[in-house]
């Protein structure tokens, strides 16, 4: 009933400033609204910036070696996974090209008349070692063996590959869980049986359910000569910069008529892929604080001109027994009704934005905790802008007041 009776003239008092108070609200709504947004992108980028590909990132280069038309070449596709597996702290090589580097999704099937795609995944096809060379960890079933593999040179089209499959793309195509064993087919109609099943592998991260979908084939490389990308993992984190350049020199010298156009870790990989979205998030934080910032400078400002139009009812509060406590206790409580007015509009707003988002951007839900922490911030600036307005109110003399009719 206490805090009725507080309410009570504070609202009267709004009423007689309505277009004052209807835009302050909407301020606060559109902040809100805004806010609420921006921190779930820019937390989802930070977070997705440090979600893992399944692969020992630490441990692995890339290297680009491009065939130069009239060149002589000799060296064979086996002979350069040779060269770069000879290179001192290399623990194993495979010609493919890792996650964030390049990855290529393609439908998949598993009917053999391929009428309705089942999911689109990505796919890494490469040589001989790519599994254990991407350190991807196998939880069901079997990698496969040597003789298992076709030999890339001479594939045919009833050849049927041994893949592995990430966990989160055997649960999606079969969810009695018996993906084992199992037949599927790529976009060329070439059959491929799951052999075993790893924890993850994620082409790229961007925080889609089927980031998690790929299939890994192996094909045994053999004579043919070859240029492209070749994946290396080293034994020790620490030196894969200095091992990387060395495998870069011992590939080059193996093949002068080759062009090397690149060689990179995988933490400069993962930079260069979040390169742009982290510039953005970067972005959308100052534009957050500037939002901030303007909100605040309006709570703050029409704090003041209220405390300039009501020194004469400020001083008979004060003259009729109210404390200095009580006029900082009525500013507070006036902005905190602005404020939550702001805040229960603006959460409207930010659903409302939020579906326009995952309609034009395929963006996800907005957590019902962000609005919360949201509201939480704008009724703590709300406080601390009125504060010093507030404080000046509380500090007119009665006798002043009185006199300033």
């Amino acid at each position: 009933m206490r805090i009725l009776h507080q309410i009570r003239p504070i609202l009267a008092a709004l009423r007689s400033h309505k277009t004052a108070v209807m835009l302050l609200v909407l301020e606060i709504a559109l902040t809100m609204a805004v806010l609420g947004n921006l921190v779930f992108i820019v937390y989802d980028t930070i977070n997705r910036s440090h979600v893992s590909t399944g692969i020992a990132e630490s441990q692995i280069g890339w290297l680009q070696n491009i065939g130069v038309v009239g060149q002589d070449n000799p060296v064979t596709g086996a002979e350069n996974l040779a060269v770069l597996r000879a290179v001192p702290g290399v623990a194993d090589a495979a010609y493919v090209s890792p996650p964030l580097v390049y990855a290529q999704r393609n439908p998949l099937f598993i009917d053999p008349s391929r009428k309705q795609p089942v999911a689109q995944v990505y796919e890494f096809q490469g040589s001989q070692g790519l599994v254990d060379t991407f350190g991807l960890h196998v939880i069901q079933g079997r990698e496969p063996t040597l003789d298992e593999l076709p030999v890339a040179a001479t594939v045919t089209s009833d050849a049927v590959f041994p893949v592995l499959v990430t966990q989160a793309l055997a649960a999606h195509l079969f969810p009695d869980g018996h993906a084992l064993g199992k037949l599927i087919y790529d976009g060329g109609g070439n059959p491929m049986r799951i052999v075993g099943i790893v924890d993850h592998l994620r082409g790229e991260i961007t925080g889609r359910v089927d980031d998690d979908y790929a299939v890994v084939t192996q094909l045994l490389l053999g004579a043919q000569n070859v240029g492209g990308g070749f994946t290396i993992r080293v034994h020790e984190a620490t030196q894969l910069p200095q091992v990387l350049q060395a495998a870069a020199i011992a590939l080059q010298k193996a093949n002068p008529g080759h062009v090397q156009n690149a060689a990179l870790t995988m933490a400069e990989a993962r930079e260069s892929y979040f390169r742009n979205a982290l510039a953005a998030g970067r972005m959308l934080v100052a534009i957050m604080l500037i939002l901030l910032v303007v909100t605040a400078l309006g709570v703050s400002g029409l704090a003041s001109f209220w405390v300039q139009q009501r020194r004469r009812q400020i001083g008979m509060r004060r003259a009729l027994g109210a404390t200095r406590r009580d006029i900082l206790h009525y500013f507070q409580m006036e902005n905190l009704l602005i404020v939550s007015g702001g805040v229960l509009l603006g959460t409207l707003f930010a659903y409302a934005l939020n579906l326009f988002l995952m309609h034009r951007f395929e963006l996800a839900h907005l957590p019902a905790h962000y609005l919360v922490v949201g509201a939480l911030a704008l009724w703590a600036l709300g406080q601390l802008a009125v504060l010093g307005p507030a404080l000046r109110a509380a500090n007119v003399p009665p006798v002043v007041a009185t006199r300033s009719v």
